[in-house]
């Protein structure tokens, strides 16, 4: 058995799989824990544990505060509330802890705090609350006698600057301050106050709960409005308001800030533990990250043994997939996301987020760590071997829920496409297409529109190449060329199934042509071992025909007896040997020796040997023959048999006292000698059914003739690199044999 098919050893992969890979998540909080990221002693530290703690020192502190305002409102607590206010003052004492807080009135002043010292310039974890003051009361008065000196030791904002600008012109000289500042805002105190020539002003006082506020015309009061909505107006020449831009009376929210002293002076609070256990874990870190490597690369050869090792099984050919991975990929990813996303998330995300700075022990954080990433890698480890083993068995896409809609659909859309016509089909696919360009434009869904569009016209494209495609093989079929082959690959259902009755159209046509050749075949070797069987005895008969005619003959209807048999024996004599040249000649058999020829000098020796009987047949020759050699590639006997064959046609077929027209002309390519003559029967066989085996233009075939004639011809000059053709025009009979001429330098010779 080999090891990827033991199930003990694919069920202890597994759980050292999730073993390994909770303890690296369990040491992984180690290295995250780090003092200078966790403490936030760098730019990108968030401060976590500091942040932690004081959030947890905001909620204590925002109910000390809340004790002070009720017993100075309603002037006493009950004994549970003082109780409460005198540990929470002494717990946040400067010297019992080593956190600092300050609440700021609306100009930042200090209202109450355990220290009255400005805040560092980078204080450590400096965290920014607010507290919340549900009766806010303002007192507005607007004081002009009074004197700025007499009351900026008085208020909770004195001035930012101890300037002073007192004029009678104070107005004017503030108006000139402004319009500098808008030039030139550097070269302008902005905090100066104007006032008269006997240093009072046109003063705003606000009275609070909190101290009593007071502002005089400034630059900075004018350009801007302060904490209350107030600001200076020259034009109105007075302090006007904007209650939505500053505090009304009612509800408002103070600023609460709290940061840590760096010193770390006071010891035992929990800032101090916090910082020595981190600094205790920091310590450890190389010996946490080694181990913490080792385990997962084992966790990870372990997936990787799990993944090689699904779907096989002792005794089981191929890829054994079972109940696990035939159920729908969509099932186990939904599953999968439900549980990672809410358990599993929220013990990991919880625990690592509250680790070393909650009351919950550390153990325990670690426990619930490890228990989410154990769940998490063998939620894995199953995702990881069903992908697998669907890879494998080649079903990762077949086994969803998505293939199978899309077979279903694929059904129907066959089964639409086998009932509703082609043309149906395009009227409603371009009336569909018109329909969601309009929808799609009326929404603004222009670019999708665009996708669409290009969509359509790429597959119309592939449409229009694929027709093209199907047109060249259709005329290559049109050629003769019947091996073409269309590829129906990547083509519309309807181009497909069109170029596939076109493949098997070459086909079934090639087998038709070799099936005919197959025939012809046979029947030319029927005809010359016929021909041949009846050649000896009928080469007998001649012979003792002969010798008869030799011995003395008393009686003379014996002699005519005779004459008729020597007749009728010739005939069948010539009849075989032109069913036996015929064959020879329709299956390429005859040999062809071309040469260089006079095609006039041979028409004019075979209309010699022919004007004898042409006479007797009462017929004309009226030739027209050029009176220089046309030379051609020819092969002297096939081309002689040719002429004897369409010369004994006229002497046999034409009518008798008409004429037979002998023509030659050429070009720069070939000769056409043509033969015309006027027929004695009239002619209402197709050149077609003329030019067949058997077939004469005397259908009553009352004179002599076999019906081979015009077949041997044409397969003679065929043999010749030449071409037959027969032209019927009512009773007018016209044969034209084309040959090639000798070549180019002899054709220049014969024009010269």
């Amino acid at each position: 058995m080999r090891a990827r098919e033991n199930p003990v050893l694919k069920a202890g992969a597994f759980l050292l799989a999730v073993v390994t890979f909770a303890i690296a998540a369990v040491m992984g909080c180690y290295q995250m824990v780090n003092l200078n990221v966790i403490w936030g002693q760098t730019s990108a530290a968030g401060g976590y544990t500091i942040r932690y703690l004081e959030n947890q020192d905001l909620q204590q502190i925002s109910y000390l505060l809340d004790l002070i305002y009720t017993e100075q409102e309603l002037g006493s607590l009950s004994s549970y509330e003082q109780q409460m206010k005198s540990d929470l003052e002494q717990q946040y004492q400067w010297n019992n802890t080593n956190l600092r807080w300050q609440l700021l009135d609306p100009e930042g002043g200090v209202l109450q705090g355990n220290t009255t010292q400005a805040r560092p310039s980078q204080p450590e974890g400096i965290y920014w609350g607010e507290y919340y003051v549900s009766n806010l009361e303002m007192d507005v008065r607007n004081d002009v006698g009074t004197k700025w000196a007499d009351v900026v030791d008085t208020i909770r904002n004195p001035p930012g600057s101890p300037q002073r600008v007192e004029s009678d012109t104070w107005a004017y000289e503030l108006s000139a301050a402004v319009q500098q500042y808008r030039e030139d805002p550097s070269s302008v105190d902005l905090t100066a106050v104007y006032l008269d020539g006997e240093g009072k002003g046109d003063m705003l006082r606000i009275t609070t709960q909190f101290g009593v506020f007071a502002y005089a015309p400034s630059v900075q009061n004018v350009i801007r409005s302060n904490v209350f909505g107030y600001h200076y107006d020259l034009d109105a020449e007075g302090w006007t308001t904007n209650a939505e831009e500053g505090w009304t009376e009612g509800a408002v929210a103070l600023d609460l800030v709290l940061w840590v002293n760096t010193s770390l002076a006071v010891e035992g609070d929990s800032y101090a533990k916090a910082y020595l256990g981190l600094d205790w874990w920091k310590n450890h870190n190389v010996a946490m990250l080694v181990l913490n490597l080792v385990c997962v690369a084992v966790g990870i050869a372990m997936l990787v043994f799990l993944c090689v090792g699904a779907g096989c099984r002792k005794g089981t050919e191929g890829v054994y997939v079972n109940w696990f991975h035939r159920l729908p990929g969509e099932l186990i990813l939904v599953a999968l996301f439900l549980l990672a996303s809410y358990p599993v998330s929220w013990l990991v995300e919880d625990a690592i987020m509250d680790i070393t700075y909650t009351i919950m022990p550390m153990k325990l954080q670690l426990l619930l760590v490890g228990g989410g990433m154990a769940a998490m890698t063998a939620m894995t480890a199953g995702l990881l071997t069903t992908v697998s083993a669907r890879l494998k068995s080649h079903t990762l896409v077949r086994s969803t829920l998505l293939w199978w809609a899309w077979g279903w659909i694929k059904k129907i859309l066959g089964m639409a496409r086998r009932t509703i016509p082609l043309v149906w089909r395009v009227g409603m696919g371009g009336c569909l297409y018109m329909l969601v360009s309009l929808v799609l434009l009326m929404s603004n869904a222009v670019f999708l529109w665009v996708v669409i569009s290009v969509v359509l016209v790429v597959y119309l494209c592939s449409w229009a190449h694929c027709w093209k495609q199907i047109r060249r093989c259709t005329g290559e079929l049109l050629k003769g060329n019947l091996n073409v082959q269309i590829s129906c690959h990547h083509m519309p259902h309807d181009l497909r199934e069109h170029a596939q009755q076109l493949n098997n159209l070459g086909q079934s046509i090639s087998q038709a042509v070799a099936e005919r050749m197959r025939s012809e075949h046979f029947k030319a070797e029927l005809i010359t071992n016929v021909s041949h069987d009846l050649k000896t005895p009928l080469t007998s008969i001649i012979n003792y025909v002969d010798l008869l005619k030799k011995e003395p003959m008393a009686n003379e209807r014996v002699e005519e007896y005779i004459n008729v048999l020597e007749r009728k024996s010739n005939r069948l004599k010539k009849l075989t040997e032109d069913l036996v040249e015929a064959s020879k000649a329709s299956t390429g058999v005859l040999s062809v020796e071309l040469a260089r020829l006079d095609l006039g000098e041979i028409a004019d020796q075979a209309l010699g040997e022919y004007e004898e009987r042409l006479q007797a047949a009462g017929l004309a020759v009226v030739r027209t023959l050029p009176d220089h050699p046309v030379w051609v590639m020819a092969d002297g006997r096939r081309l002689w048999r040719v002429l004897d064959n369409l010369l004994g046609n006229c002497a046999k077929y034409a009518l008798e006292g008409s004429r037979v027209y002998v023509e030659l002309h050429y070009d720069d390519k070939s000769a056409t000698l043509s033969m015309k003559n006027i027929s004695r029967e009239a002619l209402n066989v197709p050149v077609e059914r003329l030019m067949e085996r058997f077939v004469r233009g005397d259908e009553s075939r009352s004179t002599d003739g076999s019906g081979l004639g015009l077949s041997i011809a044409q397969s003679m000059t065929e043999l010749q690199k030449g071409t037959f053709q027969v032209e019927i025009d009512g009773d007018l009979f016209k044969a034209m044999v084309t040959l090639p001429l000798a070549p180019s330098e002899e054709l220049a010779e014969m024009k010269g």
